[in-house]
């Protein structure tokens, strides 16, 4: 490491050729062995944005030109307030070369108090990077930053800390994938001086905008670090020191101020990560601490309504160390709640694999119970089976429906509806409904376990169902993941499946078969009717009691599905090709609607009347319909867990 700190400071010492003439940022002009302050103008556009401030220290000897940066985000205090000291503790006549101290980069965002974005254009600066001359008040900012700083200087420091609603664990990042490897290198050295007791390499997209200041510097040839140390709009006194100490270190190393820069303790390395945005509008109330270890699946708190209402329980997608944590309760759809990383003691030399994390769910089928003359409607409907889908009585040989059967199977190409009668052998209630999710990854439904134990504070089962086959005794059918209600639910079962590959083998003996395909189309592909209409189902409206209504949204995120307006009469969340309503209502009507996507627009009839207040009803220019039903009426109390 002192091979690599005695290296960078000849080179960088080398590109800063003797100069006894000014120099000069904005209105900040300083000869060598002076320190000026002044202002970077941001000009253009057609909104007049405050100028930067800017404190210029120029060395009495030669030697690099380093940048110090704060405030792209304006909430963020300690890096403001330590430059300010710094600013005013570095020595000139001590000095080697210059150091270039942008105060405060987004002075629209501080004036305003605004965490994240500009006040006037609503956009992020370290996402807009390397700006726009004429572009909006933040995009003229980043140009001014990317052409006025980084474009003449020999190294940079961006110093951040949790936004005004974040409180965060301290480390450095740097880019480690530089176009040119030699900045890559450089900026390393920049980070492990800096002393923070984690260290973060990111390998940025060099193909599109570089959109972050690290990256726009590095890419431009120039080292650059990111630091990140405090938050919440705070800056208590040791916060400052250890950033103060942390930059003094950087400038000992670059070789701009004397002395040593050796740092304190050897830091562990971020691998790996992410942040779980938020699906919704609502208040978020965080149930980790930065530093934190959590476990997949670990709750990472609560997002509720203005009334009290959970909307959602954000949960771990993986194992890993909390970076920062939203502190403050207001957040809005596509916003970061929590980020997690994945750490190590040794320093990675290329980008980790994504870590194992709950697979995507989707809709496999649901049931509804029907009343007698509804149910009867639809058996005698021919319509149904000889135009619009493939309709039989159940498995295992997709038989044609008696004329006594209690149970209706349509079928599209990847999900099915099971309609039945009041006198079903399940001895399920007029009124009920199930939903039937499933996975696609064999080997998959047990990484759900944890996410919907966290998100409900319930007991999670995972059993195994079997099927007997003529000839073949009894097969495993599928692995079925459900929780254990505190009471029985009359409205609303909802399960996880995970079909067995030997149950496909069973069912289909003469096909080939691939031990890892447990899709829904395995099961239904062969059954599949292109010529009839029915493709799939892709919107399920519900009418639910409020308490169903919370737990149903709560196991819908948990299992990947977001939040997609606001809460009102209807919550509406959508995920893997289906859409969910949700009503709330105190004497709940269950299933209201049900929406299908087909293999071709209908011509003729475009509604049909299917008696008891239920209709189908086509769309005249898109594939798509919608069936209506009629109320059930209320149902009595009951509860079953079967796919």
């Amino acid at each position: 490491m002192l091979t690599v700190m005695v290296l960078l400071n000849l080179m960088l010492a080398a590109q800063a050729a003797p100069d006894a003439t000014a120099a000069t940022w904005g209105s900040a002009v300083a000869t060598p062995g002076q320190r000026a302050h002044g202002y970077l103008p941001v000009p253009g556009g057609a909104e007049d944005v405050p100028p930067l401030p800017v404190t210029v220290i120029r060395g009495a000897k030669p030697g690099p030109v380093v940048a110090l940066m704060a405030g792209i985000h304006g909430a963020e205090y300690v890096p403001i307030l330590t430059l300010q000291r710094l600013a005013a503790k570095l020595q000139p006549e001590t000095m080697r070369g210059t150091v270039v101290i942008v105060h405060i980069a987004n002075v629209p965002s501080f004036q305003r108090r605004t965490v994240y974005y500009g006040p006037d254009d609503w956009k992020n600066l370290n996402r807009v990077f390397p700006g726009n001359a004429s572009g909006t008040p933040t995009e003229r900012i980043a140009h001014v930053l990317t052409h006025e700083v980084f474009d003449r200087v020999d190294a940079v420091v961006d110093v951040h800390c949790g936004d005004g609603n974040e409180a965060l664990s301290p480390y450095v990042a740097f880019i480690a994938n530089a176009p040119d490897a030699s900045v890559t290198v450089r900026s390393r050295a920049m980070a492990m001086a800096f002393g923070a007791p984690t260290v973060k390499p990111l390998w940025p997209d060099f193909s599109g905008p570089t959109r972050y200041t690290s990256a726009t510097a590095t890419a431009r040839g120039v080292p650059a670090i990111g630091v990140e140390w405090g938050g919440e709009a705070r800056a208590s006194p040791e916060e400052l020191n250890r950033v103060e100490a942390g930059l003094l270190r950087v400038l000992k190393q670059l070789g701009v101020v004397p002395g040593g820069a050796a740092a304190p303790g050897k830091p562990r390395f971020v691998t790996w990560s992410e942040s779980v945005m938020s699906p919704v509008h609502g208040l978020f109330t965080p149930g980790v601490r930065p530093g934190q270890r959590v476990e997949a699946g670990a709750r990472l708190g609560e997002i509720k309504d203005a009334f009290g209402r959970t909307l959602a329980v954000p949960v771990a997608p993986f194992t890993g160390v909390v970076l920062y944590v939203v502190t403050t309760p207001p957040v809005n759809p596509g916003e970061p709640l929590v980020s997690l990383g994945q750490v190590t003691n040794t320093l990675p030399t290329r980008p980790a694999a994504a870590p194992p994390r709950a697979p995507p769910v989707v809709l496999n089928h649901f049931y509804v119970v029907l009343p007698a003359e509804a149910f009867e409607s639809l058996r005698a409907l021919d319509f149904l089976s000889d135009t619009f889908a493939q309709v039989d009585g159940g498995l295992p040989e997709f038989k044609v429906p008696e004329a006594s059967a209690q149970a209706l199977y349509v079928r599209g190409q990847d999900t099915y509806l099971e309609l039945l009668g009041p006198q079903n052998a399940f001895g399920e209630p007029v009124g009920k409904v199930g939903v039937g999710l499933s996975v696609e990854q064999a080997g998959t439904l047990s990484r759900l376990a944890g996410p919907l134990r966290s998100a409900l504070g319930q007991k999670v089962q995972q059993t195994r169902t079997r099927r007997r086959f003529e000839g073949r005794g009894e097969v495993p059918w599928y692995d079925v993941l459900y929780r254990e209600p505190s009471a029985p639910d009359a409205s609303l079962d909802l399960w996880v499946s995970e079909y067995i590959p030997e149950f496909f083998q069973a069912l289909y003996p003469d096909r080939p078969w691939n031990a890892h395909d447990v899709s829904r189309r395995a099961l239904l592909g062969p059954r599949f009717k292109p010529e009839r209409l029915l493709r799939n189902v892709e919107r399920i409206s519900l009418e639910l009691s409020p308490r169903r209504a919370h737990t149903f949204i709560r196991e819908l995120v948990a299992l990947g599905y977001q939040q997609v307006s606001s809460p009102g009469d209807v919550f509406v969340l959508q995920g893997d090709g289906l859409r969910w309503q949700v009503r709330e209502a105190a004497q709940p009507r269950g299933l209201l609607e049900v929406g299908f996507s087909l293999n071709r627009v209908k011509t003729g009839p475009h509604i049909y009347d299917l008696g008891h207040g239920a209709m189908l009803e086509f769309s005249k220019d898109a594939p798509e319909a919608r069936w209506v039903l009629a109320s059930p009426g209320r149902a009595p109390r009951g509860n079953t867990g079967r796919p």
